[in-house]
C-alpha cells in the first residue's frame, strides 16, 4: 500500500517537475523573443537615413565573364555561411535554455520526490508512536480495570463471609432459644 502511495506521490512529482519546466521555458523563450523584437526595433529607428539600396548593387550582366560569376557565387557562399552561423546560434541557444530548463525541473522533481520521502517516514514515525501510546494506555487501563475487579470480588466475599458468620450467629442463637424454651 505505502508503495503504491509512494509511486503515485513520484509520478506526481514527475509531472509537476514538468510543468514547472514547461512554464519556465515558455516564460525564457518569450523573454528571449521580446529582448529580440526590441533589438530589432531598435535598429530599424536609429534614426540614421537609409542610403539607396540600387547604389550597392553588383549586377551580373547577362554576358558576364567567368571571374564575375566566381565572384558573384563567392557573394552567396558568404552570404550562406552568414545565415548558417546565426541559424547555429539560434539553435545552441535554444538548446541551453532547453537544458537549463529541464535541469531545473528535474532538480525540482528530485526535490519534491526528498520532501514527499521524509514526510512519509515522518507520518509513518508518527503513526508507530501513535499506537505505542494506544498500546500502553490499553494495557495500563486494562490492568486498572483488573484491580478494581479483584478488589470488588475481594470486597463481595467479605461482606457475603460476615453476612453468613451474622446469619449462623443469628440462627445459633434462635436454636439455642428454642431449646432453652422446651426443656423437658
Amino acid at each position: 500500500m505505502a508503495k503504491k502511495t509512494f509511486g503515485k506521490l513520484a509520478i506526481l512529482a514527475v509531472a509537476a517537475g514538468t510543468a514547472a519546466a514547461g512554464i519556465s521555458y515558455l516564460k525564457k523563450y518569450r523573454s528571449f523573443n521580446k529582448e529580440l523584437d526590441e533589438d530589432f526595433h531598435d535598429i530599424e529607428d536609429d534614426g540614421s537615413p537609409i542610403a539607396d539600396s540600387t547604389m550597392n548593387r553588383n549586377y551580373v550582366s547577362l554576358n558576364a565573364d567567368k571571374d564575375e560569376l566566381w565572384v558573384a557565387a563567392g557573394d552567396m557562399l558568404n552570404a550562406a555561411r552568414d545565415v548558417a552561423g546565426a541559424a547555429k546560434n539560434v539553435v545552441m541557444d535554444a538548446a541551453a535554455i532547453v537544458a537549463d530548463t529541464t535541469r531545473e525541473a528535474m532538480s525540482a522533481a528530485g526535490d519534491t520526490a526528498v520532501s514527499f520521502k521524509h514526510t512519509a517516514a515522518d507520518k509513518a514515525g508518527d503513526i508507530k508512536e501513535a499506537a505505542e501510546d494506544v498500546v500502553t494506555d490499553v494495557t495500563d487501563a486494562a490492568e486498572d480495570t483488573m484491580a478494581d475487579v479483584k478488589d470488588a470480588v475481594e470486597d463481595a466475599m467479605e461482606n457475603t463471609t460476615e453476612k453468613v458468620v451474622d446469619m449462623m450467629e443469628q440462627a445459633a442463637t434462635v436454636i439455642t432459644e428454642d431449646d432453652s424454651d422446651h426443656d423437658i
